[in-house]
């Protein structure tokens, strides 16, 4: 490694954009990380201004993944940024277009930026065609230093007496997550790339025989429509109240696990026990009443073993987490550690409204908040490659209408629901609204928007001793 110059506009930053002499301390007695220490390539530095002078063509091959701060030096990122906006205003770029700006900019003729010394680094480039693999280390050293300063302050933050532990667990997950964001730019990528992964997803499909190529919802006509729950998709499954939205989720998790598919499902407002009770009556086909009442037959009873035994042998098919008023972050750092330990299939949130947007309460609209947790569900979605299924209220606007069947406009401060989700389901049964239907016992599970295919309305059984919904038989 190079040690950097002493020269004022030389000096290296020792944190996010500021220069000094030396590097934040780490604490608790551990030594301090001096500059000439952190991570740097000063010749990778140099070669890539180098190569720009040489041809400004190559600006275009990096200019997307590295930025002027991802350079050690402070003369470096100066000599980069006048560089990216002489390209960006069309204007030609040589040592001595760029030496005119730096002076005009800098309010004198500074050494580190004189004609001689811009002259050696354009003299120095070893190869032009290599500035992708210079400009690669010179990123890679920018993002180790990043996590240096990243660990120094999460060290410091953990010796501040009364702070949140999950709190702070959190804000440190969220730094080393911007970290890799910032340093995973994976800018334009080639059809042929994308054809060949398309092709391989294609293969898949065909390899499995048959309508189902995402997680089984266990619905025969909502598979032959949406193919299962798909990677990246944000669905959200809509109800007035007492429609059964949550009985309806809780047949698509255990369907899931029951076919080794890993689920989490987060169950904002039913205990964990109340949940796997509710599981376990499904699974067994035991009256749910029956089971809160602790009325149960002998037969019942052996079901219902048997039933909570296979559930425990399934173990991390199933996670469940109770948290009360979860926020996105919390959600998504979860789901993320449940991937990499244990691995994931499908995430489904009950419901979507009794979340937060974030810890810190901020000054802005309800519907502002559920558009942010909206947009934060579908991009955990697409970050882990799994459906997430979220329940949502519905306001009153069909209690108000002769023809109660839920429309869109019905989502409750839907703010951006409608425009980030993949699928939205709205659940209706007419016995809720009239007890003499001769729909008793029919649900009707209405397709509002599907970007993968048509809109449909699909019949289910509804159970309601058993809180369930089965596959509408048709005589």
């Amino acid at each position: 490694m190079d040690n950097p110059s002493t020269n004022r506009p030389g000096q290296p930053r020792n944190d996010r954009g500021h220069i000094g002499s030396s590097a934040p301390y780490l604490s608790g007695g551990a030594s301090a990380v001096a500059p000439q220490k952190l991570p740097h390539n000063l010749e990778s530095e140099r070669a890539v201004l180098g190569s720009v002078f040489r041809d400004t063509a190559h600006l275009d091959g990096i200019a997307g993944s590295l930025l002027p701060e991802h350079f050690y030096l402070e003369a470096h990122q100066k000599i980069y940024a006048c560089m990216v906006e002489l390209h960006g205003n069309q204007s030609g770029i040589d040592v001595v277009t760029v030496h005119t700006k730096l002076k005009a900019l800098e309010g004198g003729d500074d050494a580190y930026f004189s004609l001689h010394n811009l002259m050696e680094l354009c003299e120095s480039c070893p190869l032009a065609p290599n500035v992708e693999s210079y400009a690669e280390i010179v990123r890679n050293a920018s993002m180790r230093r990043d996590v240096i300063f990243a660990a120094q302050d999460a060290i410091k933050k953990a010796q501040v007496a009364g702070e949140s532990v999950s709190n702070f667990i959190e804000d440190i997950e969220k730094t080393f997550l911007e970290i890799s964001k910032d340093h995973d730019r994976k800018g334009i990528v080639g059809g042929a790339k994308v054809v060949e992964a398309t092709i391989s997803y294609i293969q898949d499909s065909i390899n499995k025989q048959g309508d189902v190529t995402g997680v089984p919802s266990g619905f025969v006509a909502l598979d032959k429509l949406i193919g299962g729950w798909q990677p990246s998709d944000l669905v959200i499954l809509a109800a007035r109240p007492a429609m059964g939205k949550t009985a309806l989720a809780l047949n698509f998790l255990t369907h899931a696990i029951m076919n080794d598919y890993k689920t989490v499902f987060f169950s904002l407002e039913m205990s964990k026990e109340q949940l796997m009770s509710r599981v376990i009556s499904s699974v067994a086909r035991i009256d749910s009443a029956s089971m809160r009442r602790g009325v149960l037959s002998d037969d019942e009873m052996d079901r219902m073993m048997e039933a909570a035994k296979m559930l425990h042998k399934k173990n991390y098919m199933l996670g469940i987490d109770e948290t009360m008023g979860i926020n996105i972050m919390e959600l998504r750092s979860r789901c993320r550690r449940y991937q990499k330990e244990h691995g994931l299939d499908m995430i489904i949130v009950d419901y979507l409204q009794l979340m937060s947007a974030s810890h810190h309460k901020s000054v802005q609209s309800r519907e502002r908040e559920i558009s942010e947790i909206s947009m934060g569900l579908k991009g955990l979605a697409k970050e882990l490659s799994v459906p997430v299924i979220s329940l949502s209220q519905l306001n009153r606007g069909p209690d108000a209408r002769p023809d109660k069947r839920p429309r869109m406009s019905d989502l409750r401060e839907s703010g951006s629901i409608e425009q980030d989700a993949d699928m939205i389901f709205f659940i209706y049964r007419d016995e809720v609204y009239n007890p003499n239907s001769d729909r008793a016992g029919i649900a009707e599970l209405i397709v509002g928007k599907n970007r993968h295919g048509g809109l449909e309305t699909i019949d289910l059984a509804y159970q309601p001793n058993y809180v369930t919904f089965q596959n509408l038989v048709h005589e």
